[in-house]
């Protein structure tokens, strides 16, 4: 199987001094947290699971109390549907966590808590995820630009990313967790499917969240070398990072940040120590 963890070429395609991959660049971090996606705001601002306590005040003699406003019950949580009957309920109560118009698109295939946790799966060994992706690939091509004898990565990559970065950072932080939490048993047993029965999931999805968040931000275009079908980075410790973090490095450093920061609130609010992350 073609790995996409380094940049895969072709001979150059014209005078322009731009070279042109037979491959794509998948934007990993913004799957590596689909689920976060899956659902709606039900779980809002939940508590925990005890019961309010009445303050009963005495009123002063003579004095009429003020009738008290009456006790809306608290809504029933919705029926989680069978894994194998999930994909209508994701898709129904989805929209509810962002504003934005591009968040529906992304889940156009079927299995989507099963994706979910074969790209987790994936990212948390390093893995690239690309096949199981492949709607989420940009429209245009990986490009690089000739500064002299040196090949660098053309910045205008990373606009092929903004859009994914901003449907990201858009997500409600605390919603997404709370949804996360109600989809777990779906994810769990997806998770057992896959061949793992006697590990959790978030462990998994923790050791993904912190591959991500290790990336580093390279501000300044990176240099390659060609290592046919490959492009390679000439700088040691960017070509060491695994397939998966190679690919969220090149969504360009303004959108890895957005990425990042979301990735890290997230990872917070379901319980992830920050003591445990970069």
């Amino acid at each position: 199987m073609t790995q996409l963890g380094d940049f895969q070429v072709k001979e150059p395609g014209g005078g322009d001094g731009v070279e042109q991959p037979r491959g794509w660049i998948i934007p990993v971090a913004v799957v590596a947290l689909l689920a976060f996606a899956i659902g709606l705001y039900w779980f809002i601002g939940r508590g925990d699971d005890v019961p309010p306590v009445e303050t009963v005040v005495e009123a002063p003699p003579d004095v009429t109390p003020p009738p008290s406003d009456p006790i809306e019950p608290e809504p029933e949580p919705p029926n989680i549907p069978a894994l194998n009957e999930s994909d209508a309920f994701v898709r129904d109560l989805v929209a509810a966590l962002s504003a934005h118009p591009g968040l529906a698109s992304w889940l156009v295939s079927d299995g989507i808590v099963r994706r979910f946790v074969v790209v987790v799966d994936n990212i948390a060994d390093g893995t690239n995820p690309a096949q199981h992706v492949m709607f989420m690939r940009p429209d245009s091509r990986f490009t690089t630009t000739a500064d002299g004898e040196t090949l660098r990565i053309d910045p205008r990559n990373h606009d092929r990313y903004d859009r994914h970065a901003q449907i990201f950072g858009s997500l409600d932080t605390r919603g997404s967790a709370d949804l996360f939490l109600m989809t777990q048993p779906l994810i769990d047993e997806a998770y057992v499917e896959l061949g793992n029965p006697d590990r959790p999931f978030i462990g998994t999805l923790e050791r993904a969240v912190i591959n991500l968040l290790n990336v580093p931000i390279v501000e300044n275009p990176s240099s390659l070398i060609e290592h046919a079908p490959f492009f390679h980075y000439t700088n040691e410790p960017l070509q060491s990072l695994s397939p998966s973090q190679k690919q969220f490095l090149a969504m360009g450093p303004d959108n890895v940040r957005v990425v990042q920061a979301k990735l890290r609130e997230i990872a917070l609010a379901i319980g992830i120590s920050d003591s445990r992350l970069p």
